[in-house]
């Protein structure tokens, strides 16, 4: 069983407001990407599940192990890089926009650092409640 489990639930191609950006413009896109972070997880041997559901009338959100990202972000304190004097980041090359920068009512528009930070929370959740169950039946 994966420990960590991700739904993708999408209705339409996102849609930017006028005169704005977002980092996925389309739900293959977005799927491209979230499939690209599953294969790097495996990878690295964290047990993952992905699927990608359309649903109509629906609000376009990822979902991971039964939480929307939103909910598991939320009350976390993210450490954005850190900044030289100038406000740029000290030894980071990046090409994204900042991880302030995001239309938080477009999940297709998450930055990579927010979505990354939400995986790796849900993957400790499950982790530790993994050990618990196994220490709870020894």
């Amino acid at each position: 069983m994966a420990l960590v489990n991700i739904v993708y639930v999408h209705s339409g191609d996102p849609v930017a407001p006028e005169g704005a950006e977002i980092r996925h413009s389309t739900v293959d896109s977005m799927v491209e990407y979230l499939e690209r972070l599953v294969f790097e997880m495996k990878f690295a041997g964290v047990g993952t599940d992905f699927k990608s559901e359309h649903k109509d009338g629906v609000k376009n959100d990822i979902i991971i192990n039964d939480r929307t990202v939103a909910e598991i972000l939320d009350g976390l304190q993210i450490m954005k890089p850190e900044l030289d004097s100038e406000g740029r980041p000290a030894s980071i090359v990046t090409f994204e926009r900042a991880p302030d920068d995001w239309n938080q009512d477009i999940i297709e528009d998450i930055p990579d650092l927010l979505l990354k930070n939400a995986l790796s929370k849900a993957f400790a959740d499950a982790d530790k409640l993994r050990i618990k169950e196994l220490l709870n039946n020894s």
